[in-house]
């Protein structure tokens, strides 16, 4: 490449990924006014210092907005088969945060840690160092816990975190809180420190005014005026350049040029889709497959791309029955249960049932409500895998989802026990016409963020209102799919069909460029997230878990990028012999 087209200035760390982790790591890296540190982002930066969209504590809009995701990725979520009832799935979109701030920006603002064993495997697979006891820390950092002050929780932190008190919950999730009692779930105030099973209010990371994404917190107005801190939006890393073993900055995309631009050390924050795949452009990963593609090898790790994992779901939703004293939900998910499915082999906690008070942003969202069921620890495992030579071409994705039985087994038990709290405690009273539900390009057309959409799903939430009948069509020829329900999921052949069938995504994927020991051949980082066989390369994403948290991944996201951050710091740049 020509060298003319080199940028201007060197930095000493080169953040590619401006997402959940990205913008942490550029926050506490330019603390040190001697570092000077540049972000690029392959989005835009939007306007996150006033209301709107992306700020609003439902944040449902953000995330039917297509603006703010990358437009061809898709994945194949269930694994491929045969079944009964329908050919071989095929790859589906799926969502991954093209903008400043990432994940943190367009989420359900979900702010759960996870449980204390989760990061004691970690530790016990080779990621030394990242421990509950170790980890906690940085939890504590990462926070301002607005409901429960104790060595816990961080009262200083940036991001926000306070909780929808019971008493200001919406119908349904009421509902729902006296039948987990039922069924012997306690109640539990404080899902970040209780980490038993049972139900409680959901933290989310909010202050009650604006979503506390990465971008708006830790990348605030004094943040971006420091002098060594250079935040590039609309740049596209395409391949990490090496001298040697060392990595000495990235090609990149921008203002339709391609550039380089220098580092001493490249730190990828692109997520457990993207890093994989800028890693394997540049070099590293399967020796073999990459010579197929023309691809010189910088280092052969078999790892990179594999062990990916998500929280597999099933979603069933109803649509709510109008009556005297009935609140509809003013956010999506305030209320969930943690429990375990008891089934063999499988650990504590291994399941969540989360109740969706309202599906979507709309008028007619808020009159269909949905319990979700997900796997917390799944076996299956999938892959990010090149499509091609060019950078620019979306990777394969597979998660394989339902390939291990045990997962199966679970899904559909999960399936049943929604089935069973929709049929029998929910409706007919609160609910009727329960449906599986999934985001269909239908669905998802119509729920974009537009004032037709809000035009026609006013008319249309008027018109469910005001007669059953209408109601019932709206729902059955517009919205529901999967007529007989519960004697689908009587029969095992036919259950096990449905799951496969309307198998979703919580959009959590992580674990393909995992840390463990060197010793280990599908390591692709050491436990400080170097990138093993190479020098000045980090890793500070999701994509580093040896395996997924019990429950959404944003905070443990943000806490792995504190810690890299201390871990970076502490280790000097190496040269390369060459």
């Amino acid at each position: 490449m020509d060298e003319k087209n080199t940028l201007n200035g060197r930095a000493h760390y080169l953040i590619v990924g401006g997402g959940s982790a990205g913008c942490v790591l550029a926050a506490r890296l330019s603390e040190n006014p001697e570092n000077r540190v540049f972000i690029v982002e392959a989005g835009r930066d939007f306007d996150q210092s006033k209301k709107n969209d992306l700020t609003d504590t439902a944040g449902a809009r953000a995330f039917m907005d297509p603006q703010y995701f990358w437009p061809d990725l898709k994945a194949q979520i269930a694994v491929r088969q045969q079944i009964s009832k329908q050919t071989e799935k095929t790859p589906e979109p799926y969502k991954q945060a093209m903008l400043l701030g990432g994940g943190s920006s367009i989420n359900g603002q979900i702010a759960l840690r996870g449980a204390p064993e989760d990061y004691d495997y970690w530790e016990s697979v080779g990621a030394t160092g990242w421990s509950w006891k170790e980890v906690l820390p940085y939890f504590v950092k990462l926070e301002s816990d607005h409901d429960f002050k104790n060595n816990h929780h961080g009262a200083n932190g940036p991001i926000h975190i306070r909780r929808t008190i019971r008493n200001e919950w919406d119908t349904i999730s009421m509902a729902m809180s006296d039948i987990w009692s039922k069924f012997g779930y306690p109640y539990l105030p404080d899902l970040n420190g209780n980490f038993s099973d049972g139900h409680g209010p959901v933290p989310l990371s909010n202050d009650g005014i604006f979503r506390n994404s990465t971008a708006r917190q830790y990348l605030n107005e004094r943040v971006r005026a420091r002098k060594n801190l250079r935040i590039m939006t609309d740049t596209r890393a395409v391949r990490i350049r090496f001298k040697g073993e060392s990595a000495i900055g990235i090609e990149a995309i921008r203002d339709a040029e391609t550039v380089f631009i220098e580092a001493d050390r490249v730190i990828l924050c692109c997520g457990a889709l993207k890093s994989p795949h800028l890693l394997m452009h540049s070099g590293i990963g399967d020796g073999r497959v990459l010579s197929e593609l023309g691809i010189s090898t910088v280092s052969h790790r078999s790892g990179v791309g594999q062990n990916l994992q998500d929280h597999p779901n099933i979603v069933l939703s109803g649509c709510l029955t109008t009556g005297e004293g009935r609140v509809f939900s003013k956010r999506s998910v305030l209320t969930y249960l943690r429990y375990s499915s008891g089934l063999s082999g499988c650990d504590r906690s291994d399941m969540v049932m989360s109740v969706r008070g309202r599906s979507m942003w709309h008028a007619v969202g808020a009159r269909i409500c949905g319990l979700v069921n997900y796997i917390t620890l799944p076996y299956s495992r999938g892959t990010v895998r090149l499509a091609g030579p060019s950078p620019l071409t979306s990777p394969n994705v597979d998660f394989n989802g339902l390939s291990d039985p045990r997962d199966l087994a679970r899904m559909v038990q999960g399936a049943r026990f929604s089935a069973q709290i929709m049929f029998d405690h929910l409706g007919p009273e609160l609910i009727t016409q329960v449906f599986p539900a999934k985001l269909s390009r239908r669905i998802e057309k119509l729920s974009r963020p537009t004032r037709l959409n809000d035009l026609l799903t006013r008319t249309g939430a008027k018109l469910m209102d005001t007669s059953p009948v209408i109601r019932d069509l709206i729902v059955r020829h517009m919205i529901a799919n999967g007529d007989g329900l519960a004697d689908v999921l009587a029969d095992d052949n036919a259950a096990g069909d449905f799951v496969h069938q309307y198998l979703g995504t919580s959009w959590h994927a992580c674990g393909t460029c995992k840390m463990g020991s060197p010793n280990d051949p599908l390591a692709v980082t050491n436990s400080r997230g170097e990138v093993l066989g190479t020098r000045n390369l980090f890793v500070a994403d999701a994509s580093l878990m040896p395996r997924v948290t019990r429950t959404n991944t944003n905070i443990p996201t943000i806490m792995i990028a504190e810690r890299i951050a201390d871990l970076i710091q502490s280790c000097k740049p190496r040269t390369s012999g060459l």
